[in-house]
């Protein structure tokens, strides 16, 4: 029995930390149903490589690349902490990462966009060259 208290414990554990800083997660419909128009107190961050950003982005959008870690932790700092971000990347991952550090920063609203711009593209929503 305390074999499989000490598993499910565990499991917990590992889902919970695997889980990051669990922040909110949108996908790609819900991000393109959102007004962004007239509102600057809503910015689609998008942290992939100024590469990878070149070649395609969510028009509006702004770029800062987590893979640049000092960068891109010196560029949130200067950030306004009350806005709504929501981040996305190429898939999904890099946009968790650089999601859970915002909030880890003090940033009050973060969203995550589930599938990235592989799904974006792959839903058919406008991309800007």
């Amino acid at each position: 029995m305390k074999t499989l208290f000490t598993f499910i414990v565990s499991a917990f554990l590992f889902s919970a930390c695997s889980q990051g800083n669990a922040q909110e997660n949108i996908t790609v419909s819900e991000l393109n149903a959102i007004e962004f128009n007239s509102d600057d107190s809503k910015v689609v961050l998008d942290v992939r490589t100024a590469q990878e950003y070149a070649e395609g982005k969510i028009a509006g959008s702004k770029n800062l690349d987590v893979l640049k870690t000092d960068l891109f932790t010196t560029s949130i700092e200067k950030l306004d902490k009350n806005k709504t971000y929501y981040v996305i990347c190429r898939s999904g991952s890099r946009s968790l990462k650089a999601a859970n550090q915002m909030k880890e920063a003090g940033f009050k609203n973060v969203v995550n966009i589930s599938g990235g711009m592989q799904a974006w593209e792959a839903a058919n929503f406008p991309v800007e060259k």
